[in-house]
């Protein structure tokens, strides 16, 4: 399956994130705002500790064949100055994981938006990149995914409104999909409903006598999908083009 070098819309490049040349950038534009990974099973990282991010990536990200990280270019916005080559400014990440050829089915995740960028043309158009690379059958250039997915944490009211916004419908909750992760301590001890739980949920987990896994809460996920029969490239690009 062939791998996009650029994926480009009229305000918008989409490029493979390569740690190389875009962690410092990442870093230095996420390290205040934590809470950018409010509903995301890793992180928060900052720039005091970018080895932490390093070997995260390696882990999770490089060593996996179904996971392909892209960094979202803002072409409205040159910085000539500090980066002249790579055609606008960094503006944040996203992902296709869970890639399956074989199932002609993948996932657009670990979206992360910096804070100026948010509520601009960005989301719309870098998730429009992907639907149509992932849609579009192979003689139109695309990979000729039968399913694009999206998943949420059921109270990631944002989240599930961008994806509605593309066009993905929604399927429906997956209860205790699996345990919060341990490098994420802050949302194992969440000291109210932890993310991705319905309120009722968390008695029933952290009183369950016996559990392998004691104290540690369950993510709920919140599963949409856009697919080939409900997929309209007209549409996804007028969202795309829309400046307000």
């Amino acid at each position: 399956m062939p791998i996009p070098q650029v994926l480009e819309s009229e305000r918008v490049k989409l490029v493979p994130f390569i740690p190389a040349v875009f962690a410092t950038q990442y870093l230095t534009a996420v390290s205040d705002h934590p809470y950018l990974y409010d509903y995301h099973v890793y992180g928060p990282f900052h720039s005091s500790n970018p080895a932490e991010f390093y070997l995260w990536f390696e882990d999770r990200i490089r060593s996996d064949p179904a996971v392909l990280p892209f960094a979202i270019i803002d072409k409205t916005k040159p910085a000539p100055e500090t980066h002249p080559d790579q055609g606008g400014q960094l503006a944040g990440v996203l992902t296709y994981l869970r890639t399956e050829p074989h199932n002609l089915a993948t996932e657009i995740g670990h979206l992360v938006i910096f804070p100026p960028f948010q509520r601009t043309h960005i989301t719309t158009n870098a998730v429009g990149l992907l639907l149509i690379h992932a849609l579009e059958v192979p003689e139109k250039g695309g990979w000729g995914m039968r399913r694009v997915q999206w998943t949420a944490a059921p109270n990631n009211k944002p989240s599930i409104k961008a994806a509605e916004r593309m066009g993905f419908k929604w399927e429906g909750i997956l209860r205790n999909v699996r345990p919060m992760p341990g490098e994420r301590e802050d949302l194992r001890n969440y000291k109210g409903e932890p993310r991705g739980l319905k309120p009722s949920a968390r008695p029933a987990v952290m009183d369950r006598k016996g559990d392998p896994l004691p104290g540690v809460p369950s993510w709920d996920t919140a599963f949409l999908s856009l697919c080939w029969d409900d997929y309209d490239r007209n549409e996804v690009e007028r969202l795309m083009a829309r400046t307000s």
